[in-house]
């Protein structure tokens, strides 16, 4: 694989990833707090979930940041 200057639309790209997982964390956390009106069962269950997938977008925020620089 051929490392290549990173370009504008690169940057772009990056700057948009980062925006939509930043919107989808903002969307996680609101789901977060309305599951807490569910019978507990489910409450847990789905806070478990939401957890997971906080967890894997924060990553992914953090791996595009680096790559940033």
């Amino acid at each position: 694989m051929m490392n290549r200057p990173e370009g504008p639309s690169d940057r772009l790209m990056a700057e948009s990833q980062l925006s939509e997982l930043q919107n989808m964390r903002v969307l996680l956390e609101e789901a977060r707090r309305l599951s807490r009106n569910l019978a507990y069962h489910r409450r847990a269950r789905l806070e478990s979930r939401i957890g997971v997938a906080l967890e894997e977008v924060d990553q992914q925020i953090q791996q595009l940041r680096a790559a940033k620089g």
